[in-house]
């Protein structure tokens, strides 16, 4: 399971609370980190020890009084596969959290990536560990459209250059 979420579900991580090193003006939204990181760590350790404890050999054996049944491993992975996703995009919110909390730290909290301006305050109460303002989310965003699309043209022939079909008898018809 560790190799598959990335980090080991049964070794506890120890968070660190103490904010001594947080400036006065970030405090409010340290505090938000805090709770939203105590919440996700909370749902992160629920979803996976839900996920570790129904395996696929607890499925086959539930299952084979009633025979084994295609739809019915169907619905088990896929149960499995949701669940694993979801932990993994709680791990993707609490290393979010963890890296604002480093921003705050370090002094780059409440700067947008993209453009160097502030990030609104407003903005900061809404989603707290927020990279971008307003407009450098657009960019970015807008940045890797383009780069997805390109990619996706030059990966399935359907970019600049247009896909031609040959034959053995070229040119004549």
């Amino acid at each position: 399971m560790a190799d598959i979420l990335g980090f080991d579900p049964a070794k506890k991580q120890t968070l660190t609370v103490d904010g001594e090193d947080i400036p006065q003006k970030w405090k409010v939204y340290y505090k938000l980190l805090l709770d939203l990181r105590n919440h996700v760590q909370e749902e992160l350790d629920l979803h996976t020890a839900e996920t570790l404890k129904h395996t696929s050999g607890d499925d086959a054996g539930d299952v084979a009084h009633y025979g084994n049944h295609q739809a019915d491993s169907g619905t088990d992975s896929f149960d499995r596969d949701f669940a694993l996703s979801l932990v993994s995009s709680e791990q993707d919110a609490l290393n979010e959290i963890e890296e604002a909390i480093q921003r705050m730290r370090d002094g780059s909290y409440g700067v947008c990536e993209v453009t160097g301006k502030p990030i609104k305050k407003d903005r900061l109460l809404a989603v707290p560990f927020a990279r971008f303002s307003i407009e450098g989310q657009k960019e970015f965003e807008k940045n890797n459209r383009r780069k997805l699309n390109r990619e996706a043209g030059n990966l399935f022939g359907d970019g600049d250059e247009t896909l031609k079909l040959s034959s053995d008898d070229d040119g004549e018809e």
